[in-house]
């Protein structure tokens, strides 16, 4: 793990990031491999800017396995990067291990899960998962069916990460089962993702003009 300063208390964010060369395989008819690398780039850093500049964010860390593409990606940023080992493939073992190593630390009360690719993610977005009351926030997709930001007790290992298909409600029965109030926030800063073309024209205008400015060859 890289370090960075890090700022007195606070809810521990982890960002999960995929390698840049796999990263938006469902946008390849309208972005070649360079392209798409660099979008996972633009998205990544907007993300974690985000959550460095919102209030009650204590910590940044990214999980990955490409730390060396992660560490380019987000070069100047005070964030952490935690590196995915081999044998622990897939997003819910990457959360698994960054929640078992981070928990040494001891630092923080509430962990927060957060995608990488949320182009329209404000620190407002922040704020308002972590002012809720209940100890498990899904921020869920457009869908209403998978999970965009997961915010959860730090000190409950137990939880299982469910991300994948209908996480969002894979997720609620997780709190259910642990006898854990859930609450489901759906903002648009929150619901939209870019894996697609369609996810593409479903952001606001201002959102488009600027990750399109960084990344050429994206649907006007």
């Amino acid at each position: 793990m890289t370090s960075s300063p890090r700022r007195g208390g606070g809810t521990t964010a982890v960002v999960p990031l995929r390698d840049g060369v796999s990263g938006k395989s469902r946008l390849a008819a309208v972005l070649d491999a360079g392209a798409r690398r660099r979008l996972v780039r633009v998205l990544a850093r907007h993300v974690v800017s985000t959550l460095l500049a919102a209030d009650g964010i204590g910590r940044v860390v990214v999980v990955t396995a490409d730390p060396v593409f992660t560490g380019e990606t987000l070069a100047g940023l005070a964030v952490e990067v935690l590196e995915q080992p081999a044998d622990r493939p897939g997003l819910n073992a990457a959360l698994e291990h960054a929640r078992e190593t981070l928990a040494v630390g001891g630092e923080g009360s509430r962990l927060l899960v957060a995608h990488a690719d949320l182009p329209a993610l404000t620190q407002a977005d922040v704020a308002a998962l972590l002012t809720e009351e209940a100890p498990v926030v899904v921020a869920t997709d457009r869908y209403r069916s998978g999970t965009n930001l997961l915010l959860l007790p730090f000190a409950d290992p137990g939880f299982r990460f469910r991300f994948g298909v209908g996480s969002l409600a894979a997720h609620l029965a997780e709190a259910e089962a642990r006898g854990l109030t859930a609450r489901v926030v759906d903002r648009p800063g929150t619901a939209v993702d870019l894996d697609t073309a369609d996810d593409w024209s479903q952001l606001p205008d201002e959102v488009r003009a600027a990750v399109g400015a960084q990344v050429p060859g994206l649907p006007n």
